[in-house]
């Protein structure tokens, strides 16, 4: 009778580490998955959306106390930043802003600019709103594809006052 293959022995060698290492642990390990979803879970408006989408405003910072030519900048994850040419392209778009106003629906083209609705379409990151009165504002950030319609994306909402 012929000896087993030497490649049987690995295997079982094998399996019985596998085993042994999966039964034999007497602590219990970290719940760094539940510690994760905690975390996602915790409400953050410059979380990005599903599929890793979405937009940040990095100035003014939140609760920020500005004069009244506000600055807003804005930094994308997982889109590319590019000139409106009002092509509908996924992963491709620019940002909007809209100060003291509710954003267009995901299904709705954004209207034309206003003293509140603001196309950044030249694929820049950075808008200055100016004479902004003075009192609390909300300004929010929103990603849209070339043809003006806002893409499910994560968006950010930062609220600053504007000093007398």
């Amino acid at each position: 009778m012929r000896p087993p293959p030497r490649s049987i022995y690995v295997i079982a060698v094998a399996a019985a580490a596998t085993i042994a290492a999966c039964n034999d642990s007497k602590t219990p390990a970290t719940d760094s998955a539940g510690a994760s979803a905690a975390a996602a879970t915790a409400p953050s408006p410059a979380a990005p959306a599903p599929g890793g989408v979405g937009v940040t405003i990095t100035s003014p910072t939140d609760g920020a106390t500005t004069g009244a030519d506000v600055t807003v900048t804005m930094t994308s994850q997982g889109v590319r930043i590019e000139k409106a040419d009002g092509k509908k392209v996924e992963g491709v778009g620019h940002y909007h802003l809209f100060l003291d106003t509710p954003p267009s629906p995901d299904d709705k083209p954004i209207p034309p600019t206003s003293a509140k609705i603001v196309h950044i379409g030249t694929g820049d990151s950075t808008y200055t709103f100016k004479a902004v009165p003075a009192g609390e504002h909300h300004v929010i950030a929103v990603i849209g594809y070339g043809d003006h319609t806002p893409m499910r994306a994560g968006r950010d909402t930062v609220t600053f006052t504007v000093k007398p």
